[in-house]
């Protein structure tokens, strides 16, 4: 009967074939098909099918064999190498997690004094490498990934962002293509000193490219980002107009605060506004002569009837000292006001028509008059929005002027 070590690969993936239970170790029929026993079963010659206690087996052992040290099985040894090449040497808490049954400290003791250290290390490692390994100095390791707890989203706010909580990712990421520097790159063992500093160098701006979007991805979680159209504008909704407007102007600061400190920098933003308000309002009232808080509501409530005086006459020496009045610089802009005389503006002004209103009643009156000449009577056609005062200062102009009679 032959033992047979597996690969991880096949680890854990088998149950006897008689009473159920998951095997590590476990014996296999020589004679049958995918069947397998457990010690126990094996021991009480379990028979099932064709297969028979006289069979031959193969004593299969998943990785639990000692290897190089009593402590540590074959499927550690292979787990804990696998951990090293994908978490980078010197991450040795996510090492252990990829080794599961060793802790960190236990990991790294187990790497150095073997791998470094020992008979392997100085087969594989020049002696002059080996301060450098064990100190870390062999190269940058880049940081894990941070953990987050997966944002809390309905699932049609989940399609509308691309957003995938049970990896904490999105279809598409910030930077989408950093990946495609490094992802043909190959280092072989012929490859001179400056192949190697250029594809290390590829390989410094794949690690930067990747901390710019884990910094991003960070900061959205911490200041709630990661949400949809209709879930931001509630919360935009809820803010006061203060709020929205200290937000817009300094939201570029948010990166460079935790969530907590940039509230308050909102808050003391807020604050400082209010108090400036309130410096010019007490300016205000120690200029008018006020020197106690109980006479300033009783100045609040005169107030508006104040303003409004002033506006008045504000505006009225604007009038006198531009010599014109708003209705004769509207009346200057008019289509056709430089059609009339000096006469005629006066009295579209006073009469408040249009100058091509005016030049189409002053037609009709003409061709009228013109008619009644001749024999014909006939009454101009004036505009229906006239009133009488308005007719009897264009008949009194015009029959001035000899257009009726």
């Amino acid at each position: 009967m032959a033992v047979v070590p597996l690969s991880t690969e096949d680890a854990q993936r088998y149950q006897c074939s008689y009473c159920g239970c998951d095997i590590t170790l476990r014996l296999k029929c020589a004679s049958c098909n995918d069947f397998d026993l457990c010690l126990h079963c094996f021991s009480s010659g379990a028979t099932a099918g064709s297969h028979k206690p006289d069979h031959p087996y193969q004593l299969i052992d998943e990785g639990s064999f000692p290897l190089l040290t009593m402590d540590w099985g074959a499927i550690e040894e292979v787990l804990l190498l696998d951990a090293v090449e994908q978490d980078g040497l010197g991450n040795w808490d996510d090492i252990a997690a990829h080794v599961v049954t060793k802790t960190a400290k236990e990991s790294k003791d187990h790497y150095n004094g073997l791998y470094v250290n020992g008979i392997i290390g100085e087969g594989t490692i020049p002696p002059t490498n080996h301060e450098a390994v064990l100190s870390n100095q062999g190269g940058e390791v880049p940081p894990s990934p941070p953990h987050y707890t997966p944002a809390r989203l309905e699932h049609p706010e989940q399609m509308e962002l691309g957003y995938m909580p049970y990896r904490d990712d999105f279809e598409r990421e910030y930077d989408n293509n950093a990946e495609a520097v490094i992802s043909e790159m190959s280092f072989a063992a012929d490859d001179d000193d400056i192949e190697k500093a250029l594809k290390l160098a590829h390989v410094d701006m794949y690690n930067r490219r990747m901390a710019e979007r884990e910094r991003r991805k960070r900061m959205a979680h911490q200041h709630n980002l990661i949400a949809g159209k209709q879930k931001l504008s509630t919360i935009k909704k809820r803010m006061s107009k203060e709020e929205k407007e200290l937000g817009g102007r300094y939201h570029q600061f948010a990166r460079l605060m935790e969530p907590e400190k940039y509230e308050a920098f909102i808050q003391s933003l807020k604050k400082e506004k209010q108090l400036k308000h309130r410096i010019k309002e007490l300016m205000r009232y120690r200029r008018n002569g006020i020197t106690k808080l109980d006479e300033c509501s009783e100045f609040d409530l005169l107030r508006p009837q104040q303003d409004k005086t002033t506006e008045k006459q504000d505006l009225d020496t604007t009038r006198s000292s531009n010599g014109k009045d708003a209705g004769e610089q509207e009346l200057s802009l008019a289509p056709g006001f430089s059609l009339l005389s000096l006469a005629e503006r006066k009295l579209c002004n006073s009469v408040a028509m249009k100058p091509n209103g005016y030049l189409h009643v002053k037609a009709e009156v003409l061709k009228s008059s013109a008619l009644r000449r001749i024999g014909y009577v006939v009454q101009p056609k004036l505009p229906a929005m006239l009133t009488s005062e308005h007719r009897q200062k264009l008949g009194r102009y015009m029959t001035t002027c000899g257009w009726l009679c």
